[in-house]
């Protein structure tokens, strides 16, 4: 797997990497089961951006993915590189 890092808001519970993709990480849910890390598919929504659906403490809720690359990687000026 590679580097993951954690979504600020979501660490612990979600993490990208430097492609863009998003993770959700293993973890052990309320109920005592455990969920094993996997890759969260993205979906278009509206405009033609790419969202996808996180959730923490049981709310659920859509985040566009250039919202959370320019808050996990704050230093990448330019977008394209990591979603190309």
């Amino acid at each position: 797997m590679e580097n993951l890092r954690a979504i600020p808001g979501f660490e612990g519970h979600y993490g990208m990497n430097s492609t863009g993709e998003v993770y959700r990480l293993s973890t052990v849910d309320q109920r005592g089961h455990k969920r094993n890390e996997r890759s969260l598919k993205a979906s278009v929504h509206g405009r033609g951006y790419l969202y996808v659906r996180l959730s923490l403490h049981g709310e659920r809720k859509m985040y566009s993915l250039n919202t959370l690359i320019r808050k996990t990687y704050p230093e990448v000026t330019n977008l394209l590189s990591i979603v190309s």
